[in-house]
């Protein structure tokens, strides 16, 4: 079955609790607002290529948007979904996970961004027993904005460095993933830009086979989404939380190390010069010590109560 025959009547019967649609091989879930300058092309473009992966729908989330991109998407033949309001990256996806009914979930952006001809590659790898296939924006034609280039590599040097393996491309917006494997971190995912940095970091803390594939990255159409100083701080945040969900010692035992070589620092002074403890020394020891303990009782919970 191809997408030309889902269409917003379709996805409105699912919403208001119809009978089950069957099953597909593949979902591609496109958030997307305000795309009207390339959705449909983007559209056509992964309906000519599905073809070779099976029966296969395309559900597009407009999240918010004041153009025609919820029109153009459903004249293209795929499932539209329309959020009233922005909502987010990270919401409007996940809704459309919710909806969607493929074992395998790709997800790709409305503005031609991506190459579609790298998902029939992406869906070969799934079902040959990855978890997760990432887009890595690494071949000589991925044309990653110049000024985002310092901050991506030093964001995913710190991901690298937490996760234990190297990362590629931390927050590619062009990936698929198993079925079952989304299930299990559904809930977790944040609602903004910062949803495909934790379906990264989730999927490797949690064991799954995470493979890499290069491709190419292509302009977009229209003015970004992105805002540079916000986003990118609600992605280190979204690191940060979901490396201490999973792994919790990776993030607390540096810094409890690193407050403890204070402390001992500051008690080598004072025996040495001061010739007394002062209260810097005992509260640096007393966080460390603190630290540490919090850091134990963290690992605990996150070992007790698996996800």
């Amino acid at each position: 079955m191809g997408a030309s025959s889902l269409g917003a009547g379709t996805a409105a019967a699912a919403v208001a609790g119809s009978p089950p649609r069957p099953g597909v091989d593949v979902s591609v879930v496109i958030a997307a607002r305000n795309e009207a300058a390339a959705i449909g092309q983007v559209v056509g473009d992964l309906t000519a290529v599905l073809g070779r992966c099976g029966s296969f729908e395309i559900v597009v989330v407009s999240d918010g948007s004041d153009d025609a991109t919820a029109a153009l998407a459903r004249a293209a033949g795929a499932v539209v979904l329309e959020n009233e309001r922005p909502l987010g990256y990270g919401a409007a996806l996940k809704r459309g996970f919710r909806l969607c009914r493929g074992q395998a979930v790709v997800i790709t952006d409305g503005d031609g961004t991506y190459p579609a001809a790298a998902v029939p590659e992406i869906v070969a790898r799934l079902a040959a027993g990855a978890d997760q296939v990432i887009g890595a924006r690494t071949t000589a034609h991925a044309r990653v904005p110049l000024l985002r280039r310092p901050v991506k590599w030093a964001i995913r040097q710190l991901a690298s460095l937490l996760v234990g393996r190297p990362i590629p491309d931390l927050n590619s917006g062009l990936r698929g993933v198993r079925r079952g494997a989304l299930n299990t971190v559904l809930r977790l995912l944040p609602d903004g830009f910062s949803c495909t940095t934790t379906l990264t970091v989730a999927g490797i803390l949690e064991g799954w086979e995470v493979v890499w594939l290069p491709i190419d990255y292509h302009r977009r159409s229209g003015p970004s989404k992105f805002r540079p100083v916000q986003d990118t701080a609600r992605l280190l945040l979204a690191l940060l939380r979901a490396v201490v969900y999973f792994q919790p010692l990776r993030v607390l035992l540096p810094v409890t190390v690193a407050v403890g070589a204070v402390g001992l620092a500051f008690a080598a002074y004072d025996v040495l010069v001061v010739r007394n403890l002062t209260d810097k020394t005992v509260l640096a020891n007393l966080a460390a010590l603190e630290l540490f303990v919090l850091a134990l009782l963290a690992d605990l919970f996150a070992k007790r109560y698996p996800r």
